[in-house]
């Protein structure tokens, strides 16, 4: 695959992109990560991860909707995954926006820009009419970052024998909390 084709997105710091072989590596650290896993069910295990992240690199443009990932512009290094993963709440389909960033780019307000990179995707590319976060409510970063661009607090739902907290955005409601 060319190298310059698979962006998905970019911002002013960052590039959504699709997965390259390359990134398996950090992708395999980045979910093995106990501190980085915290709140989305734990470290996966090695070999999983390793076989999916393979499978994905092989097509990486088979899901319509999966994570891809995030690329400093400045080192072109990766520093994260994110995307949408859709998820069934009480029988309804939503799309669920996902962001996870290294722990060594943490309080850089990476979460924050991604998150609205992707908030305009959805709704500007992709055309959805709203989008869902599904976060733990121990996750204050998460939260916060979910507020900054515009989502609510919707409702608290037993997730697999865990409390998490949903918070909602439908299109439209961006507008006001630019900035």
């Amino acid at each position: 695959m060319n190298v310059m084709d698979d962006t998905i997105l970019s911002t002013k710091r960052l590039v959504l992109r699709y997965q390259r072989k390359s990134d398996i590596e950090f992708l395999v650290y980045l979910w093995m990560d106990e501190e980085m896993t915290k709140y989305t069910g734990g470290p996966r295990e090695k070999q999983t991860l390793i076989d999916e992240f393979r499978r994905i690199s092989e097509n990486p443009r088979e899901e319509e909707y999966n994570l891809w990932t995030i690329e400093s512009k400045a080192s072109h290094n990766p520093i994260g995954h994110a995307g949408f993963i859709p998820k069934e709440i009480k029988g309804k389909q939503y799309i669920e926006l996902n962001y996870y960033i290294d722990k060594e780019q943490w309080s850089k307000g990476y979460g924050k820009e991604i998150a609205r990179g992707l908030l305009d995707y959805a709704f500007k590319t992709k055309k959805l009419d709203q989008l869902i976060a599904i976060i733990d409510p121990e996750n204050e970063p998460s939260k916060k970052v979910a507020k900054a661009i515009g989502m609510k607090y919707w409702k608290n739902e037993d997730r697999s024998g865990k409390n998490k907290s949903i918070y909602h955005i439908r299109i439209g409601e961006t507008e006001r909390v630019r900035g």
